[in-house]
């Protein structure tokens, strides 16, 4: 029987901990999300927030209409714990809307770009970068701003880039609505 010696199962040692641990910094890499609020937020008067549809920058129409829905369908199914009697589609284009009415309403805009498909023989990578703003009446940049990075990677043998592709989009919505939830939940 052959054992290595120490000199080689220390290199092995050394080399495993170095990947792992170039691993970690690699992982560490990548954008996070950010989320900032104003200090002076004050949500609590809002009766309805209204929401403008929001944009795309080269991203599929089917996946920036399935954020935008879901996200919309998530913050009315919990607008019980914001204190906020609904949340309203803006269905006129911005540029037809009033700008004076505009800017005495609560509104949420948006946007989505960067999405990106990354497919090889056995794998696929799928990520997009999203952005949303909550503007209070009165207010020329918004009390809340959440820029939100996601990705996901998956084998083409366990599911499809049809159904990861929702799947994010549905990520990306539950996350964007949690965190515009979040500040005017704890600010009731």
């Amino acid at each position: 029987m052959v054992t290595p010696g120490p000199r080689l199962t220390r290199r092995a040692f050394l080399s495993s901990l170095l990947t792992l641990l170039a691993a970690l910094l690699l992982a560490g890499c990548g954008p996070k999300a950010k989320v900032s609020v104003a200090p002076t937020f004050k949500p609590a008067a809002a009766e309805t927030i209204y929401i403008i549809p929001f944009t795309a920058a080269l991203v599929p129409e089917s996946f920036s209409e399935a954020v935008f829905n879901d996200f919309v369908d998530i913050l009315n199914s919990r607008r019980r714990d914001t204190g906020v009697a609904s949340f309203v589609i803006l269905k006129e284009e911005v540029k037809d809307v009033d700008p004076v009415w505009l800017s005495r309403q609560h509104y949420i805009s948006g946007d989505i770009w960067s999405y990106v498909e990354d497919s090889g023989c056995c794998a696929t990578n799928i990520r997009a970068k999203a952005r949303a703003y909550l503007t209070e009446p009165g207010m020329r940049v918004p009390s809340v701003e959440i820029f939100l990075p996601m990705e996901t990677f998956f084998d083409h043998d366990k599911s499809t880039i049809d159904r990861e592709r929702d799947r994010l989009a549905h990520d990306i919505a539950r996350e964007l609505a949690q965190r515009i939830i979040a500040p005017l939940a704890t600010r009731r």
